[in-house]
């Protein structure tokens, strides 16, 4: 693991893996799913404020940003 985050309301967290796997964790549950995939280690993490998306940068050099599943407008 290379990077963590915590969403703002503390219901989520977030890993990064060397393998470029990016999984979101449910705290209530433990249940993590894959949420997006870097070609190369994901370096950072961090929620939006209004927890409805994950940004993520790796060392492929290009930040991605994914909105949660069940966080629709």
């Amino acid at each position: 693991m290379r990077a963590v985050a915590f969403s703002p309301d503390g219901t989520l967290s977030a890993t990064g893996s060397e393998d470029g796997t990016v999984c979101v964790w449910r705290a209530d549950t433990g249940q993590a799913w894959v949420t997006d995939r870097h070609n190369r280690s994901v370096n950072a993490l961090a929620f939006y404020p209004d927890g409805r998306f994950l940004a993520g940068a790796g060392g492929d050099k290009v930040i991605r940003s994914v909105r949660l599943p069940g966080t629709e407008v």
